[in-house]
């Protein structure tokens, strides 16, 4: 008899506890006896969890995997991130009027971890936890600008779905696209994800490459990209310095982009060209 998908999340719950009390590596009868389980269920448990790389296997002994590292460290990174972004995209949003957006590149998507706005951003697709086409978003275009190149040439080949009629829908289209983004240091999507909506993105860096993205959206009409991009540009690198900043000395990237200030006469953002 089979188990039910709950039951089966209650006894892995249980399993990976067993591990969160132990400082070492356990073998087969310690984890039954821990957990209380059947040896059998148990047994059956760990190798799917083996085979997921959430639990590696030494001889009889097992341990947690690399996976629940490198699951950990990215909902810590994702943390930290929204928790030094959060704070300069509500003054974005004051100072634009728009709804704003902090996403991060999840394979042919982005990834929404941050949406502040006001009426307007019921009307945008776009929600925390969603996913959006990354070519077809302002904010998806700047992160794959300044992506390594095995990752853009991936996505160029991937198969490039539209949203609307602007959307873009080459290889060629959006490489050029990409050619212009490191250029500037900007990113624009006129209608290209909502046939209505507008928005200007910057990517964050770190190291050259960016971590995340954040762009301001709105109506096509009242979106002024010239006036914008030095904003969302400057919020952008800010982002970026505090997440180095906040870093170890060790770990602690060089800065890639010339701040300017938010109020006033802005003077471009420089963002380095990597000349790819």
């Amino acid at each position: 008899m089979s188990e039910s998908p709950s039951s089966m999340v209650d006894r892995v719950v249980m399993i990976l506890g067993v591990f969160e009390r132990s400082s070492g590596p356990l073998n087969l009868g310690q984890i039954s006896a821990r957990s209380g389980l059947p040896r059998s269920s148990v047994h059956r448990i760990l190798q799917q969890l083996v085979n997921a790389r959430l639990l590696s296997r030494y001889d009889n002994e097992y341990r947690l995997g690399l996976r629940m590292f490198e699951i950990g460290s990215l909902v810590v990174h994702r943390t930290r991130m929204s928790d030094a972004a959060r704070p300069l995209l509500q003054e974005l949003c004051a100072a634009t009027g728009h709804v704003v957006h902090l996403a991060v590149l999840n394979q042919q998507d982005v990834v929404y971890l941050e949406r502040i706005g006001g009426a307007f951003a019921s009307t945008l697709p776009s929600r925390v936890g969603g996913r959006l086409p990354a070519h077809c978003t302002a904010v998806g275009k700047a992160i794959l600008a300044y992506s390594p190149r095995d990752m853009v040439d991936e996505y160029l080949w991937s198969g490039l779905c539209r949203r609307t009629d602007a959307s873009i829908a080459t290889p060629q289209s959006l490489e050029g696209a990409l050619t212009r983004i490191r250029s500037t240091g900007y990113a624009t999507d006129i209608g290209e994800a909502v046939s209505t909506v507008s928005c200007v993105a910057a990517p964050i860096l770190v190291m050259d490459q960016a971590i995340a993205g954040i762009s301001v959206c709105g109506p096509k009409e009242r979106i002024r990209v010239d006036e914008l991009k030095f904003r969302v540009k400057w919020i952008a690198a800010e982002i970026s310095r505090r997440l180095m900043a906040t870093s170890t000395p060790r770990s602690r990237p060089r800065p890639l982009i010339t701040s300017v200030p938010l109020s006033g006469h802005m003077a471009s953002a420089a963002v380095a060209d990597t000349g790819r």
